[in-house]
């Protein structure tokens, strides 16, 4: 596992375990035009320019100008004689990918004790150069970009830093903000595709801390880990991932287990008996798929096909098509288990588009539809239970999800008389117990995040429920 982290004593759920100070923050390689101070996407036509160096900002008094987790007064000097084309878009954003690179290398010079923290971490050279993708990629993007630029720096040294931040680099930032950071401390930590821990980033606060909390307890000696992969995805996506980008193979407990802990997030339908159809080796990749009941087996190969296939069509589908998720979710039935990844992430999507879109706002809902939204809700919790338990992002929101439509269709019973008090007393705990703990998860993140936000939405909703103890009496 290489170098990692271990809990030295009980740590409790909710606990914070690092916050450590970014070392380097910048833009992420392919990313559009986007300010240098603050990472937001910036239109095209209307720039505002630094008035220093002429490079790419949101506005004169961007928060991120002269901090060095921004646009620096030494990124500024250094970038006077790099004068950006705006007659060629495509190549500025080009550009892009040179600059956090860059700032790791201004360092050296402008901050010695951050360059020293940045020099401990992993790069991973001999396995990058061995590959014929990313070095010659990060030789043309990043080593010429710079020598074109007049800026002198060994080629080794910059092809270094480039792996230090594929290898350790955090994505950063919320509401169409586009960055990555480096940080010392919590770029120790193990992966695990089932992670103990969630963390934010706090980029109005100096220095742009990133927190790292315990989502689930840990006992002296546990590993303390985080997901380098998206958990909504199953093993083979997560496992090329990770091969690809990170440069290991994972055999964690998740990606060991066909069934993926009990989830079946990867599993087929048989389309001989319906049972499910699960990898005979999950940890090697050309090992055929077998039916857990009759003799029925697919070839890996035409597991990745179909997969692929189902992938591209869902990824067609508009981020707001309620029909069209819900659509995907009928006519692939036969084909994926009901907890599939594919099928995950369209009952994610849903589970927020039912109560927020036209045509499905929350109290025009049917009762059919209310009702839909709970089912899609217990059916995630159920998985994130597993994947990512405890104090987890996801739980969280989905929590919040569920007690929407239960608060609507437990009015709505009372209204017309259709519930005992003692039923009533009984569904509000429910819903006060989903939103109390969806209130304190989301409260750990960044106050003005999408998250933070709905945190706030939760504590509202509590207190307005608290109205109702003077009919049934006291509820918690």
């Amino acid at each position: 596992m290489g170098r990692y982290l271990v809990a030295t004593r009980d740590i409790k759920a909710g606990e914070v375990i690092i916050e450590a100070p970014a070392v380097v923050v910048g833009p992420c390689s392919g990313c559009g035009l986007i300010c240098l101070g603050c990472y937001r996407e910036l239109d095209e036509t209307s720039l505002t320019k630094c008035v220093g160096c002429k490079w790419p900002l949101c506005s004169s008094s961007c928060q991120g100008l002269g901090k060095y987790t921004g646009h620096s007064t030494y990124e500024c000097e250094t970038l006077k004689s790099v004068t950006p084309d705006y007659s060629n878009i495509e190549d500025l954003k080009d550009s892009y990918q040179a600059l956090a690179p860059l700032r790791c290398l201004l360092l050296k010079k402008e901050d010695p004790d951050k360059w020293a923290a940045l020099s401990a971490m992993e790069a991973h050279n001999d396995i990058r150069r061995a590959r014929g993708d990313i070095w010659p990629m990060n030789d043309r993007n990043v080593v010429q970009r710079l020598k074109k630029w007049d800026l002198e720096y060994d080629e080794e040294e910059i092809h270094t830093v480039c792996g230090i931040l594929e290898v350790n680099a955090f994505e950063v930032g919320v509401s169409g903000a586009n960055a990555r950071a480096l940080y010392d401390e919590a770029y120790l930590l193990a992966h695990d595709c089932t992670p103990s821990t969630t963390h934010t980033d706090a980029e109005g606060r100096p220095a742009r801390p990133l927190t790292v909390r315990a989502s689930i307890p840990h006992r002296a000696g546990d590993i303390i880990s985080l997901c380098y992969a998206y958990t909504l995805q199953g093993t083979l996506k997560r496992r090329e991932h990770l091969r690809l980008s990170k440069f290991f193979e994972c055999s964690c407990l998740r990606c060991a287990d066909p069934t993926e802990l009990g989830t079946a997030a990867s599993a087929f339908r048989c389309p001989r008996c319906g049972a499910r159809v699960l990898p005979a080796d999950p940890l090697r990749a050309p090992a055929p798929w077998r039916c857990a009941r009759c003799p029925y087996e697919m070839a890996a190969a035409a597991v990745l096909l179909l997969l692929q296939r189902l992938t591209d069509e869902y990824e067609q589908i508009d981020a707001n098509d309620v029909a069209g998720f819900e659509s995907f979710l009928t006519k692939y039935r036969n084909v994926l288990h009901d907890s599939h990844y594919l099928f995950l992430s369209a009952k994610h999507s849903l589970s927020q588009l039912y109560g927020k879109v036209s045509d499905f706002m929350i109290h025009e809902m049917s009762e059919e539809q209310l009702n839909r939204k709970v089912e899609i809700c217990r059916d995630l919790m159920k998985v994130f239970d597993v994947i990512e338990p405890g104090y987890s992002r996801l739980r969280g929101i989905t929590l919040y999800e569920l007690h929407a439509p239960l608060m609507v269709l437990t009015t709505r019973d009372f209204e017309r008389k259709a519930i005992t008090k003692e039923n009533l007393r009984n569904r509000l705990k429910e819903i006060v117990s989903y939103l109390s703990e969806s209130a304190l998860i989301l409260g750990f993140e960044p106050r003005h995040s999408p998250e933070g936000l709905m945190a706030g939405a939760a504590r509202h909703a509590l207190s307005k429920i608290k109205t109702w103890e003077h009919i049934i009496g006291k509820i918690s």
